[in-house]
């Protein structure tokens, strides 16, 4: 019998700390971290009062999950992290969510952030209106512009590393379902910051003993590409490109070619 996927998963990451001490996205970073946990939802803090913080329990929900469907300890509790303040280089990935605009950065925190970006750090930006063109949007693509001088957000391809690493993935869905695609910024050959417009926080939230939201318009189903598409950015997040070396492509393609719709 073929080795099931949770039990790769678990092989494969048994030894979790010496694969992240080799990858580039980690070994920059500081040792502050409780060494209990492999990962840690550290989120910015920017704008007025909650604004920054759409989807209140969503760190519990994704280390609920994670838990369930991978054998990476994740952390329930969310870090608050403010650019003017904390130390970045104790956590390689940042949220960045919101429903609103927000107020620029600072220079400092400007340069404070460029400089966590060329640590190796990953960023996942979740806009939770699910909207484009949102005053959230508006805001992120302004200052992205100023983190990125000269760069573009560019659409991930079908062929990124992202809708491999754990699950086979040929879309992407939220809370929302309105931008087909993910988009991103990279440096040499690693996606460093990754930007969803669906809502992704907004359809693994739990209220009890349910989910917070309806995923619209494509319900539970499209629940469910959300939770593959969080493992997934998660477990690329971890481990940076580690996976793209280690899929056999041919292997892909033909299960690709066998999957039900």
């Amino acid at each position: 019998m073929g080795m099931r996927r949770r039990d790769f998963l678990k092989f494969s990451t048994a030894g979790l700390g010496g694969l992240l001490a080799g990858s580039k996205a980690l070994a920059q970073f500081g040792e502050r971290r409780p060494l209990n946990y492999d990962f840690f939802f550290a989120q910015l803090v920017v704008g007025k009062g909650l604004e920054w913080n759409p989807r209140p329990s969503v760190a519990r929900s994704l280390a609920a999950l994670l838990n369930k469907r991978t054998s990476i300890p994740a952390s329930p509790e969310r870090v608050e992290v403010r650019l003017a303040g904390s130390d970045l280089s104790a956590w390689p990935f940042l949220y960045l969510s919101g429903e609103s605009g927000f107020e620029p950065f600072s220079e400092l925190e400007i340069q404070r952030l460029r400089s966590w970006f060329e640590a190796g750090g990953f960023m996942l930006v979740d806009d939770a209106l699910g909207l484009p063109d949102s005053g959230f949007d508006q805001s992120f693509r302004r200052e992205l512009k100023r983190l990125f001088p000269g760069d573009e957000l560019r659409p991930i391809p079908q062929t990124h590393t992202i809708f491999q690493s754990y699950y086979l993935l040929d879309k992407v869905a939220g809370r929302k379902a309105s931008v087909p695609y993910l988009s991103g910024i990279d440096r040499s050959d690693l996606t460093v910051l990754l930007y969803s417009q669906n809502d992704l926080a907004g359809a693994i939230e739990q209220a009890g003993a349910g989910y917070r939201y309806s995923p619209e318009p494509g319900g539970e189903s499209q629940r469910e590409i959300a939770i593959r598409l969080w493992v997934n950015i998660i477990l690329y997040a971890l481990t940076a490109n580690y996976k793209k070396d280690l899929i056999h492509t041919p292997f892909i393609s033909e299960r690709r070619k066998r999957r039900p719709r």
